[in-house]
């Protein structure tokens, strides 16, 4: 992994094999970055879980093979002592069809281009909600 931060702004590079969301914490760790948007996310990604959430839980589904991440983005918040990111992803198979919705994980297929805005000033975390049971965003100063 290759990470560079100028300003607002960091950038990642994650090699084949990585596993994205550990990769992302180790970046976000080491560039001081507890809340941010994930603007953009290019690649390729094999052995990812993606879901549905249909109101009441997600309906997960795990694909192996290698998918082209056409699109990725979210946010970074804290939430008591870890970093929580909320990824979501749209995924092309070699059929150039599209699967997309909450990612939950993945490894790196070939290379994945990331950048993200980081916030300084603004803290987003998330608290729980409870008509869906989910922690939904929010922020302080």
């Amino acid at each position: 992994m290759k990470s560079r931060r100028e300003g607002p702004l960091l950038i990642l590079i994650l090699e084949d094999g990585e596993d994205l969301f550990f990769s992302l914490e180790e970046a976000l760790s080491a560039n001081d970055v507890t809340s941010g948007v994930i603007l953009t996310g290019i690649g390729m990604l094999r052995d990812f879980e993606i879901g549905y959430y249909d109101g009441k839980e997600y309906r997960k589904k795990r694909m192996k093979e290698a998918h082209e991440l056409v699109a990725m983005h979210g946010s970074i918040a804290h939430i008591e002592v870890r970093t929580s990111l909320h990824i979501h992803a749209a995924l092309a198979n070699d059929r150039h069809e599209i699967i997309g919705g909450h990612l939950f994980g993945g490894t790196v297929g070939i290379v994945n281009e990331i950048s993200i805005a980081v916030m300084d000033s603004v803290k987003l975390t998330r608290t729980p909600e409870e008509r869906t049971g989910l922690r939904l965003l929010d922020f302080t100063d």
